[in-house]
Protein backbone atom coordinates (compact mmCIF):
# COMPACT_ATOMS: atom_id res chain seq x y z
CA UNK A 1 0.00 0.00 0.00
CA UNK A 2 1.80 3.26 -0.89
CA UNK A 3 0.29 7.05 -0.19
CA UNK A 4 1.63 10.48 0.55
CA UNK A 5 1.93 12.27 3.39
CA UNK A 6 3.56 15.83 5.00
CA UNK A 7 6.00 14.89 7.46
CA UNK A 8 8.18 16.53 9.76
CA UNK A 9 11.86 14.86 9.62
CA UNK A 10 13.93 15.53 12.36
CA UNK A 11 17.63 13.88 10.55
CA UNK A 12 18.79 10.91 8.55
CA UNK A 13 21.75 8.71 8.68
CA UNK A 14 23.13 6.56 6.49
CA UNK A 15 25.63 3.14 6.53
CA UNK A 16 27.31 1.68 3.88
CA UNK A 17 29.85 -1.17 4.68
CA UNK A 18 29.95 -4.81 5.08
CA UNK A 19 29.28 -6.74 8.73
CA UNK A 20 30.06 -10.56 8.98
CA UNK A 21 30.46 -10.80 5.18
CA UNK A 22 26.96 -8.98 4.83
CA UNK A 23 26.95 -5.74 3.04
CA UNK A 24 24.75 -3.14 4.04
CA UNK A 25 23.86 -0.05 2.30
CA UNK A 26 20.71 2.46 3.58
CA UNK A 27 19.84 5.84 4.48
CA UNK A 28 17.22 6.19 6.97
CA UNK A 29 15.12 9.27 8.12
CA UNK A 30 13.49 9.84 11.44
CA UNK A 31 9.96 11.28 10.82
CA UNK A 32 7.46 12.67 13.90
CA UNK A 33 4.60 10.25 14.45
CA UNK A 34 1.74 10.83 16.71
CA UNK A 35 1.98 7.53 19.62
CA UNK A 36 -0.97 5.03 19.19
CA UNK A 37 -3.45 6.01 21.96
CA UNK A 38 -5.38 2.67 22.11
CA UNK A 39 -2.87 1.41 24.82
CA UNK A 40 -3.21 4.56 26.88
CA UNK A 41 -0.15 4.21 28.20
CA UNK A 42 1.33 6.78 25.91
CA UNK A 43 0.75 10.46 24.85
CA UNK A 44 2.05 13.08 22.33
CA UNK A 45 4.64 12.45 19.19
CA UNK A 46 7.49 10.60 19.13
CA UNK A 47 9.97 9.65 15.86
CA UNK A 48 9.49 6.63 13.63
CA UNK A 49 12.90 5.71 11.95
CA UNK A 50 11.93 4.77 8.02
CA UNK A 51 14.55 3.21 5.36
CA UNK A 52 14.95 6.01 2.50
CA UNK A 53 16.55 3.93 -0.36
CA UNK A 54 20.73 3.69 -0.38
CA UNK A 55 23.37 5.55 1.37
CA UNK A 56 22.92 7.57 -2.01
CA UNK A 57 19.99 9.34 -1.10
CA UNK A 58 21.69 10.86 2.36
CA UNK A 59 23.82 12.88 -0.36
CA UNK A 60 20.80 14.67 -1.22
CA UNK A 61 19.44 14.96 2.59
CA UNK A 62 22.79 15.95 4.35
CA UNK A 63 22.74 19.91 4.01
CA UNK A 64 19.08 20.43 4.85
CA UNK A 65 18.69 22.42 8.01
CA UNK A 66 16.62 20.00 9.84
CA UNK A 67 14.02 19.70 11.31
CA UNK A 68 12.20 20.09 7.93
CA UNK A 69 8.41 19.36 6.33
CA UNK A 70 8.88 17.23 3.34
CA UNK A 71 6.07 15.49 1.35
CA UNK A 72 7.00 11.83 1.43
CA UNK A 73 5.83 9.05 -0.74
CA UNK A 74 5.40 5.99 1.65
CA UNK A 75 5.09 2.15 1.28
CA UNK A 76 3.45 -0.07 4.23
CA UNK A 77 5.14 -3.67 3.49
CA UNK A 78 5.51 -6.49 5.60
CA UNK A 79 9.06 -5.22 6.69
CA UNK A 80 7.81 -2.27 7.68
CA UNK A 81 7.16 1.56 6.22
CA UNK A 82 9.52 2.29 3.50
CA UNK A 83 9.65 6.03 1.64
CA UNK A 84 10.21 6.05 -1.62
CA UNK A 85 10.34 10.10 -2.61
CA UNK A 86 11.37 12.95 -0.61
CA UNK A 87 10.62 16.75 -1.46
CA UNK A 88 11.66 19.01 0.50
CA UNK A 89 8.51 21.73 2.06
CA UNK A 90 10.05 24.09 4.30
CA UNK A 91 11.74 24.21 7.47
CA UNK A 92 9.75 22.96 10.38
CA UNK A 93 7.93 24.82 13.14
CA UNK A 94 9.25 22.60 15.79
CA UNK A 95 11.99 24.97 17.62
CA UNK A 96 16.07 23.56 17.81
CA UNK A 97 17.78 23.68 21.26
CA UNK A 98 20.33 26.60 21.45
Amino acid sequence: MQFKTKATVLGARFFNDVVEGTKHDFTKIHIVMPVSTSAGSEVGFNAQTVTFGTSVNFEKLKQLPYPVEAELDLEMTTKGIVCQGFKLVGKSELKTAA
